[in-house]
């Protein structure tokens, strides 16, 4: 048996951020045709291979997206294609949204 059989061949962290919205998690994301689909949950990092994304969280769907295919950032995540499986959000959602994330990140954190 290799080293590679007991230890992965990568690391992969999940970032998030102590405020809510934060300069990205909780922002907006918009997909390439403009739809409001979703906001960013956290950030994904991946090495050796440097492999950076968004992960997603839209309604009943979470998916990442790799940095390659933001086309801006502001005060909204612009993206430059169509995510065809994600349906359009309301602002209410983004609202109920960015709840759900900072509980989760206050469960991670221990808090209450």
């Amino acid at each position: 048996m290799s080293k590679g059989d007991f230890f992965p061949s990568f690391t992969e962290a999940e970032l998030y951020e102590l405020t809510m919205p934060g300069r990205l998690i909780g922002k907006e994301v918009l997909d390439g045709s403009a739809r409001r689909i979703g906001i960013v949950r956290s950030v994904r990092i991946r090495l050796p291979d440097l492999k950076v994304e968004l992960v997603i969280k839209g309604l009943e769907i979470e998916f990442p997206v790799d940095v390659s295919n933001i086309s801006a950032v502001g005060t909204v995540i612009q993206l430059k294609n169509v995510i065809k499986e994600a349906e359009e959000i309301e602002i209410h959602d983004v609202v109920r949204l960015r709840k759900e994330v900072w509980e989760e990140i206050k469960t991670y954190l221990g808090s209450k």
